[in-house]
């Protein structure tokens, strides 16, 4: 017991830094997931309404974004039109690991 609190005293700093970045990583995956949810909202709508004007016009921007802004639409498009299979997870994280 005494090692663990001698442990703790010692590298307080650090964990202090483990728990806030754990903390920031858990707030930024459920600000992603929000979204990624309203872009999933919007594609479905527009995927819905056929609306081609908006599909070309995104279709053109597209070009100008990140790579992984581009990876982002392309599988909410996916997950909205039911001609389409969305990439896995392990895929999308994979794709995340390897752009880094």
């Amino acid at each position: 017991m005494q090692d663990v609190v001698k442990f703790v005293v010692e590298n307080k700093e650090v964990l202090i830094t483990f728990v806030v970045s754990l903390v920031a990583v858990i707030k930024l995956t459920a600000w992603g997931k929000a979204q990624s949810a309203a872009l999933d909202a919007v594609v479905a709508v527009v995927e819905k309404l056929g609306a081609s004007t908006v599909k070309l016009k995104v279709a053109n921007s597209m070009v100008a974004l990140s790579e992984g802004v581009q990876d982002a639409i392309s599988d909410s498009v996916a997950k909205a039109d039911r001609k389409k299979t969305p990439p896995s997870a392990f895929v999308r994280f994979l794709r995340e690991l390897f752009r880094i």
